[in-house]
């Protein structure tokens, strides 16, 4: 009889009796998804820490092998939930750890090659500050309780930040609140943001402390009433090459 090629997930720093019987299963049933169901057959769940193990024919072992390798490069949902509940037992079993072994052909445990370290723990952020200017339009200030006021700011792609302004830069703002909402025009703030460096490079501001601020007019709707001005009706201002600085000379003449 032709011994079976075998896969183990095994689970350190807790015991099996530690593990609720459909965590197990959930184990089980990804462990089984990470390496592909067809030709796979339950082995054996045992004690010592937590052992799953299910084996194939020698003939698809290296089809099983390559299967686990891709799920574990593709961050497959399988290999997520199982972080998952490693995370959960965590919180208690502070020193649990997970492994994949693998064998074509070892009757032993201790025999089998280790294929995979399950890296199921967040990786602690990063924080930093750097000088940092916004530009956006201003949506709606907050008073704040402290020293603080707090501003929302609509950024050109869409995406809205919080600003925290001290009281006294504040007051040097509230005159330019009305043409900030009426004219519809922008905001430069610039400040010290303090950002969290998270997983696969990915940038998140945490906070951002304005410093200074400096008013854009918005000149958009002043070019549209010109233009509506000049293309007019029969008023023959549309042939004048400076229908504006005619209309001046003429009212201050």
């Amino acid at each position: 009889m032709t011994e079976k090629s075998k896969f183990v997930l095994k689970l350190t720093g807790i015991d099996l009796k530690n593990i609720k019987a459909g965590d197990i299963g959930r184990l089980l049933n990804d462990f089984c998804k990470l390496l592909g169901d067809e030709y796979l057959y339950f082995d054996n769940i045992y004690s010592g820490s937590a052992v799953l193990k299910v084996e194939t024919e020698p003939e698809y072992y290296a089809d099983k092998v390559e299967k686990l390798s891709e799920n574990i490069v593709k961050q497959s949902s399988a290999l997520d939930d199982i972080h998952k509940v490693m995370r959960r037992y965590s919180q208690q079993f502070t020193d649990i750890d997970a492994s994949i072994f693998a064998s074509r052909k070892a009757v032993n445990d201790d025999d089998m090659e280790l294929i995979h370290h399950i890296e199921f723990r967040r990786p602690s952020s990063h924080t930093f500050e750097q000088s940092e200017t916004f530009i956006g339009k201003l949506l709606k200030p907050a008073h704040g309780k402290d020293d603080t006021d707090h501003f929302t700011i609509l950024l050109a792609n869409d995406k809205t930040i919080s600003v925290s302004v001290h009281k006294n830069l504040s007051y040097d703002l509230a005159p330019h609140l009305e043409s900030l909402w009426r004219f519809e025009s922008l905001i430069k703030f610039s400040g010290i943001a303090c950002y969290e460096l998270q997983q696969k490079y990915n940038l998140l501001l945490k906070s951002f402390d304005a410093e200074s601020f400096e008013i854009i007019e918005n000149k958009t709707a002043a070019r549209s009433w010109i233009k509506e001005f000049i293309d007019c009706g029969e008023s023959g201002w549309k042939d004048i090459d400076d229908p504006i600085n005619t209309w001046l000379e003429e009212r201050h003449s």
